[in-house]
């Protein structure tokens, strides 16, 4: 039987132990989330339980959590190094990491350095957002190790922009990108979104690709949009402020997006995500995606596998990771009795080229792909994908999706899941 709950961290190291059963050199994937940002978007969850007043906190509000950060990785990071992880690549999210100033974000990188060996990691990506982004940070972001950057966009609209809930404009975006590159960041993505429910088509979203896409930056992601619970958004949908766009015209929009990146000679290498020369690139860094190794989320709301285990950072949130960083408020091993708490990890496989490697998500969970699609409940969710027009390959490495068919299942799907929340 399976357990899922709060775990002391003596009791969770010993499960994670148990569960390498003395394997070394384990790729571990770091996740560092600050949950600070200078406006609250109205299609963005992950900050969704921080009042707007702490999430625009100056220095002094932020430094508490600062310190909780700081004391979590001191806490974990030479146990996970003792039992053999070694990091290799490493995302700083949000929120938005560049709120912090630079020297606190020298304090968590000097915590990071000192509890991990951080002489493997291929790539260290932060998010940043073009209103928070300035050459002092970037200075500060390079001199750490930082090498490559994820610029939230979203829209060169101003009205797209503003309805949005965000806080820069558009000389701003441009601006941000001229950043970058004065400063010697070569490394880089921009953030689109597609199909925004304040927008009846796609003429707004093909302008933006085509100011962007004429700054020739080396990534550029397009994320169909979203509805989740608890944003302005979500809930203008609910009361049909705003309409819902339909998946026919969700993929419609996407495919325009596609249109114009693979006529740019952009490659798309996972839905959504898109790079201008593919035989160049190193795509660990999108380790959300990738069934490789295991990987920790320090902060709060982050999500963590561990040893066959999942772990969330989220209990009653921002307040409760303050009591006690070093506390997961749920853990739980992955299991048959439980096949959903492995949907995303395997959705996220399935939006790769490569899809679901048997060997890797055996290493990762403990358990045999074949006797988990066969529990009724992963049946069942399969035979939705294929409902939503999935078509699957299957061979002796793995499993995967057609890949001319990823963004079409992926969206429909998505306009399923919303429709029926």
């Amino acid at each position: 039987m399976t357990t899922a709950g709060p775990m002391s961290p003596a009791k969770l190291l010993s499960v994670v132990a148990d569960g390498l059963s003395g394997l070394r050199d384990q790729p571990l994937a770091l996740y560092v989330h600050i949950p600070f940002c200078a406006s609250k978007c109205h299609f963005c969850d992950w900050v969704a339980d921080v009042p707007v007043q702490r999430l625009r906190t100056d220095a002094a509000g932020r430094w508490p959590y600062v310190t909780a950060l700081c004391d979590q990785i001191r806490f974990y990071g030479p146990q996970l190094t003792g039992l053999g992880y070694r990091p290799t690549v490493m995302y700083w999210g949000g929120g938005t990491p560049t709120r912090l100033e630079p020297e606190e974000m020298r304090a968590v990188h000097e915590a990071l350095d000192e509890s991990f060996d951080l002489s493997g990691l291929r790539q260290w990506s932060m998010e940043t957002t073009p209103n928070d982004l300035t050459a002092a940070k970037l200075e500060t972001m390079l001199a750490m190790g930082v090498n490559r950057v994820s610029v939230g966009v979203q829209s060169l609209s101003a009205e797209q922009l503003r309805r949005a809930g965000r806080a820069h404009t558009h000389d701003q975006a441009l601006a941000a990108i001229g950043t970058l590159r004065a400063g010697g960041m070569d490394n880089f993505n921009v953030d689109l979104i597609s199909s925004f429910p304040t927008e009846t088509d796609s003429t707004e979203l093909a302008a933006t690709l085509r100011e962007i896409l004429a700054l020739d930056p080396p990534h550029v992601s397009v994320y169909p949009y979203r509805a989740t619970r608890n944003t302005v958004m979500a809930m203008q949908l609910d009361r049909q402020v705003l309409q819902a766009w339909t998946a026919s015209s969700m993929i419609a929009s996407y495919e325009l997006a596609m249109r114009m990146l693979t006529e740019a000679g952009y490659g798309e290498y996972c839905h959504g995500y898109w790079v201008r020369r593919p035989e160049d690139e190193d795509f660990d860094g999108n380790f959300k995606y990738d069934l490789a190794g295991d990987k920790i989320g320090f902060g709060s709301g982050t999500e963590s596998i561990l040893g066959h285990h999942r772990l969330l950072s989220s209990g009653d949130g921002y307040a409760g990771y303050l009591r006690d960083p070093r506390v997961f408020p749920m853990v739980e091993r992955f299991s048959l009795e439980r096949p959903e708490a492995m949907t995303a990890l395997i959705g996220g496989a399935l939006m790769t080229r490569e899809g679901v490697n048997f060997a890797r998500f055996a290493r990762l969970t403990g358990l045999d792909f074949s006797d988990v699609r066969r529990t009724p409940f992963m049946a069942g969710w399969l035979d939705l994908l294929t409902r939503c027009g999935g078509e699957f390959i299957e061979d002796e490495q793995g499993f995967r999706m057609v890949p001319e068919v990823i963004h079409k299942a992926y969206i429909t799907h998505l306009a399923y899941m919303t429709s029926t929340a």
